[in-house]
């Protein structure tokens, strides 16, 4: 019995750090799986950051494009021919016209609103239909002066003496 038993001690002393390497060997690999697929995580990661910061930087030449674009635009439309400088067509009567269609759309819609607003006036005071009644002169200048006159006045000089205030603004 002894016999035997030490036989079976033996050998399975012998097999013993086998086992062991076996064991250590199933450990390392899972630990090796375990670090690759942390380093592929951090590769997705790494290669994530690098795209969103590449559309960033897209994103930010685009607009840097598009403001360049709206700055040059900006820049022809206000174009004045003042005969000095370069002119855009090379034709004096076609560039000082381009140069003016802006003031005179302008003074037009002034000059039509001014003329409806003293047709107004004049219908306020002298009633053409039976059921209105004649206003005296404060009565129709209140009732001329609604919000939306305050609105398209408001809008007009806001246009006209801000654009100016933002193209001083630029210069400095």
């Amino acid at each position: 019995m002894i016999a035997l038993f030490s036989a079976l001690l033996g050998f399975f002393s012998s097999a013993f750090p086998e086992f062991i390497k076996l064991y250590r060997e199933k450990k390392d690999r899972v630990h090796e799986i375990t670090l690759l697929h942390l380093q592929m995580e951090y590769d997705r990661q790494k290669l994530r950051d690098a795209r969103e910061a590449q559309h960033l930087e897209y994103a930010h030449k685009i607009e840097a494009i598009e403001l360049e674009r709206d700055m040059q635009e900006s820049r022809d439309l206000n174009a004045r021919p003042d005969g000095s400088g370069e002119r855009r067509s090379g034709l004096i009567w076609v560039d000082a016209l381009s140069g003016s269609v802006r003031p005179m759309m302008t003074y037009l819609f002034f000059f039509m609103y001014a003329w409806v607003k003293i047709a107004h006036y004049h219908l306020l005071m002298n009633p053409t239909l039976p059921w209105q009644q004649a206003l005296n002169h404060p009565q129709a200048m209140v009732a001329l002066w609604t919000e939306d006159d305050m609105a398209v006045f408001t809008a007009i000089i806001a246009f006209w003496f801000g654009s100016r205030m933002f193209r001083k603004s630029r210069m400095m």
